[in-house]
């Protein structure tokens, strides 16, 4: 009996201790891995958010400045692009690739610009028919808060004799598929004129040629410095309406 209890050893106490310290160190070492890990993610969640609205940002000052001068009538209906940037002082401009700038200076730096700009609809009237016109039209609205465009005929406002502000004309009858900038929609062939010219107002009927174009926006672009660090902001005026968006 005696033999066969020495036969059947159990674990010492040694033997115990040393897998408790072995447990918990495994353990710790899970939960500090856990927690690394844990951390990295927080810090990397933000960066990749970071990353995320940068590469909106670029693509929306892309766009803008894309946009920059399109649309953009001038003084006197006459545009002098030269090979330099002049700088924006009333509007109409003298140059629609006009800039101002607001602190600093266009040649060693800027940190606050305006600029004008065409950041919504245009169209290009192929031919008209009767009381209706047929367009190629790239965002064309007849919405309440888009629905100011002027009229080219090359490189000209029509209807404006220089003097003021060139006449703003209303689109109607627009085919509910205008974001298309493929096909080509029927719409009426009068732009009813919501501007007055010489004191008279005026009722265009659109020919064949002629380009349609949103009235621009005056952008404003500036760096501003907050408890986060310097962040740019984009502010814009719609110069149909002299309202800030």
């Amino acid at each position: 009996m005696n033999a066969f209890l020495k036969k059947q050893k159990g674990f010492t106490m040694i033997e115990i201790l040393v897998v408790i310290v072995l447990c918990t160190i495994i353990v710790m070492a899970a939960l500090g891995l856990y927690f690394a890990s844990d951390k990295v993610f927080k810090k990397t969640r933000p960066i990749s958010d970071v990353l995320e609205e940068m590469r909106g940002a670029i693509a929306t000052l892309d766009f803008i400045f894309s946009r920059w001068g399109v649309g953009v009538p001038c003084i006197n209906n006459n545009c002098n692009t030269g090979n330099s940037i002049t700088t924006c002082i009333n509007y109409p401009p003298s140059d629609p690739l006009c800039m101002k700038c607001n602190s600093g200076d266009l040649s060693s730096g800027c940190s606050d610009v305006e600029f004008y700009a065409s950041l919504y609809g245009l169209g290009f009237v192929i031919n008209t028919n009767g009381t209706s016109a047929n367009l190629i039209s790239c965002r064309l609205s007849t919405d309440t808060n888009d629905n100011y465009y002027y009229i080219w005929q090359g490189e000209k406002v029509v209807n404006y004799n220089g003097s003021g502000l060139p006449p703003i004309y209303n689109l109607s009858e627009l085919n509910p598929n205008n974001q298309d900038c493929i096909k080509n929609f029927i719409g009426t062939s009068n732009a009813q004129s919501s501007a007055l010219v010489n004191g008279t107002a005026s009722t265009y009927t659109l020919q064949p040629g002629d380009i349609i174009i949103r009235a621009p926006h005056k952008v404003r672009l500036y760096a501003k410095s907050t408890s986060d660090g310097y962040w740019l902001y984009l502010n814009k005026t719609d110069m149909a309406t002299n309202e800030n968006e």
